[in-house]
């Protein structure tokens, strides 16, 4: 069986975990299965143009002219196929990726396409499904569903109904997910979560005597709750949280929460790590006690995942995704953009921090989202379609 897949984003030197997750999940699909599979790089981020960066815009198309179609192997069954192609806002002729359909002739055809993300990857799978005559799945993550360029005058566009409606099969990283689909666009999807790569994530053996920690790792911005959370840590530190906090990522509140942290006293007790590679990352949800997520919305939470994997237990907000990650053996969930209540699940967290079994946090993660689990799923829908 032959699989073409397609995302949405992709990485590239400059932004290397964009779309980092997609890939990451081709690359266990090919290991996980000894199907043929081709990943489409077009430059989805690299070469992607937007009218409020015109200056990078420009260095863009330079380096666009200077690309040149390649192929190479990432494992011994999934190939990378590059053919550049500049694209831009799905308002104006569709993003340019209809004139991608054009370009794709010289593809072989597959047996089956796995896009991720209705626009853009859902859309040029239909379109190349119907000119293949052959099947495509669609598997969504984007939180909210639809996102809202995508809606006009309360009607969802047809850049993602078509693909939805005409796609063999539909997956949604989460029953909140599925939920929107199904109210937005009437389509019936099936669960399937995300995976997380269970040998990179490993438990590590805890320092003595540090002080206890919890760590949140995200882009800094208001929809991923960190003002909440930087307020919910100055309340719990005034009722008597003995702990700090690590926030990962960067993001333009970076220096609205420096002013925070100056204006709450906590500058030996909030720290501000700035962007983290994979490693770092590994390397803070290790030494932490606790992992704590303050989204206001999540279609998912791959970042729970990498925590549970290390062993440690959640507190995260019940804004869609993580409801169906978080249990009471793994941590606690509470109402979004309510900073009272996560100061007082901070305060409960490190009280019954004893309660939480990293082997079982780790045993719960490998059972449910570890890449044999998920791929095995991946492909039984594979399976179960080109049957018919």
């Amino acid at each position: 069986m032959k699989v073409l897949i397609i995302p949405s984003w992709y990485p590239y030197p400059q932004k290397p975990n964009t779309g980092r997750f997609f890939l990451d999940q081709a690359i266990a699909l090919s290991r996980n299965s000894n199907y043929e599979y081709e990943i489409l790089n077009w430059g989805q981020n690299e070469y992607q143009l937007q009218i409020r960066h015109p200056f990078v815009a420009v260095s863009k198309i330079v380096n666009y002219l200077t690309a040149k179609t390649r192929t190479h192997n990432i494992t011994p069954n999934l190939k990378e196929i590059k053919i550049p192609h500049l694209t831009w806002t799905s308002r104006l002729f569709y993003g340019n990726i209809k004139a991608l359909v054009k370009k794709l002739d010289s593809l072989s055809r597959p047996d089956i396409i796995h896009s991720y993300v209705t626009f853009p990857a859902g859309f040029l799978a239909f379109r190349l499904a119907e000119k293949w005559k052959i099947p495509y799945i669609i598997s969504e993550h984007s939180g909210p569903f639809p996102f809202p360029e995508y809606v006009i005058r309360n009607k969802v566009s047809k850049k993602i109904t078509l693909p939805l409606h005409n796609a063999s099969a539909v997956l949604a990283v989460s029953r909140f997910l599925q939920a929107q689909i199904l109210s937005s666009c009437s389509v019936q999807s099936i669960v399937i979560p995300n995976l997380v790569d269970t040998e990179f994530y490993q438990p590590a053996d805890k320092e003595e005597g540090k002080c206890f920690s919890f760590f949140s790792l995200s882009i800094l911005t208001y929809a991923k709750g960190v003002m909440d959370l930087v307020d919910a840590f100055a309340l719990a530190v005034q009722k008597g949280l003995d702990a700090d906090l690590y926030l990962g990522g960067d993001g333009y509140l970076r220096s609205k929460i420096r002013q925070k942290i100056t204006k709450y006293h906590l500058e030996h007790r909030l720290h501000l790590l700035g962007y983290l590679n994979p490693q770092q990352a590994l390397e803070q949800y290790q030494k932490c006690d606790c992992y704590i997520l303050p989204s206001h919305i999540e279609s998912f939470s791959l970042v729970l995942l990498e925590a549970m994997a290390c062993g440690k237990p959640t507190l995260a907000t019940d804004c869609g995704g993580p409801r169906d990650i978080v249990t009471p053996e793994t941590g606690i969930l509470i109402p979004p953009k309510k900073p009272f209540l996560i100061a007082e699940a901070m305060l409960k967290m490190k009280e019954n921090i004893n309660n939480y079994s990293p082997a079982r946090i780790r045993e719960i993660c490998i059972t449910n989202y570890s890449p044999p689990v998920i791929c095995k799923k991946i492909t039984a829908i594979y399976q179960n379609i080109l049957q018919k």
